[in-house]
């Protein structure tokens, strides 16, 4: 899926329906121009202060006539901390000193001015440009998640990678001073795990790229397949339901795969693996429904609520031999389709990990 082809929340700060500011484009006109673009259009200056302070919207446009003519100045006070680009439309032929506003508005920190005037395409120019604020603003959060990814990257190699390397140097030097002792199978073991780690660090590197092209996958026939491929023993699986997610089959196979392998080695002997479906729910207090999503859950003995948190970090384990990559590459998976992955307890007291935000057909 690419992520110019997302949907885009716009909050339309409008002049007064009888203010004569025929110029500046109606939220229809918007959306008619570019199907991507879903608009609220709202009139008042302080309803528009508080929806701009959430995270609801991609981008807000304020037309220079909204609040008395201060559409400038809402942008500026009223919605500077809402984190989206900010577009100012102005009327051109009724506003006195365009280039003036043009000027005012970037220098305050506006994203862009439109200057809209009577006979031409508005809605197109206006619906153009928000489209190209939001995908640069889109770009650059990219380009900060895949640093904060490289630099994690790049701690976990330097970290993880000295100690068996200076295990395998300090013993192949003493097998040099004692070759009847066992240095060269410790030297060996601490290269089999610097493999394992190598290895798991570059699943990592690779999982931070948004996948491409996302399908339809059914749920239970790839929980069943990880099950074959991660080492089991004695535990048990149970799959409710038969959904199917929109979601890449690779990246949701190492996904699942992880979770399980996780769910096996700390749930203890005999542990059970239930995964299911997360269904959206509706509440009396929320006019939007709850995310969507999937569940891999245990019934060994969880995870303290203190450390639940730090689970998802690079490195992070309780297992000696394990290699601290796991569940963080579940984390990248997740982010690169754009779901959440959180853990809670389950109903029988061990470990649920929950996906949300996914797209999920029963």
């Amino acid at each position: 899926m690419n992520p110019s082809d997302d949907t885009i929340r716009v909050l339309l700060a409008a002049a007064p329906a009888d203010s004569g500011a025929s110029s500046t484009p109606a939220a229809r006109s918007l959306e008619r121009r570019d199907d991507r673009l879903a608009v609220e259009t709202v009139r008042d200056r302080d309803d528009a202060a508080a929806l701009s302070g959430t995270d609801r919207f991609d981008c807000v446009v304020a037309e220079s006539g909204f609040a008395d003519g201060d559409g400038l100045g809402f942008l500026v006070d009223g919605a500077d901390g809402c984190g989206a680009p900010r577009l100012l439309a102005i009327d051109a032929v009724r506003v006195a000193d365009p280039s003036a506003v043009l000027g005012e508005a970037l220098a305050a920190g506006v994203t862009d001015v439109v200057r809209c005037f009577e006979g031409d395409p508005a809605a197109r120019l206006v619906a153009h440009r928000i489209g190209n604020a939001v995908a640069s603003d889109r770009a650059v959060a990219e380009a900060d998640r895949q640093r904060e990814r490289l630099d994690r990257f790049v701690s976990g190699v330097s970290h993880d990678l000295r100690n068996p390397l200076n295990v395998a140097q300090g013993r192949l030097a003493m097998a040099r001073d004692d070759p009847e002792g066992d240095h060269l199978d410790t030297a060996a073991t601490a290269v089999d795990r610097t493999l394992e780690l190598i290895a798991d660090l570059l699943a990592l590197a690779r999982q931070g790229e948004a996948p491409r092209e996302l399908e339809s996958v059914g749920l239970r026939e790839t929980v069943e397949a990880c099950w074959t491929t991660v080492a089991t023993g004695d535990a048990t699986l149970v799959v409710e339901g038969d959904a199917r997610v929109r979601a890449d089959p690779s990246r949701l196979k190492q996904l699942l795969e992880n979770l399980i392998g996780n769910a096996v080695a700390h749930g203890g002997d005999g542990v059970t693996v239930t995964v299911g479906t997360i269904q959206p729910m509706y509440t009396s207090t929320r006019a939007e429904a709850l995310p969507a999503g999937f569940y891999v859950a245990d019934d060994g003995s969880g995870i303290p609520e203190t450390e639940r948190d730090r689970v998802f970090e690079v490195g992070y384990t309780t297992d000696t031999g394990g290699t601290g990559f796991g569940l963080n590459i579940v984390r990248e998976v997740a982010a690169a389709h754009g779901w959440d992955v959180g853990v809670t307890e389950s109903a029988d007291g061990g470990a649920r990990f929950e996906v949300t935000g996914v797209d999920v057909d029963d």
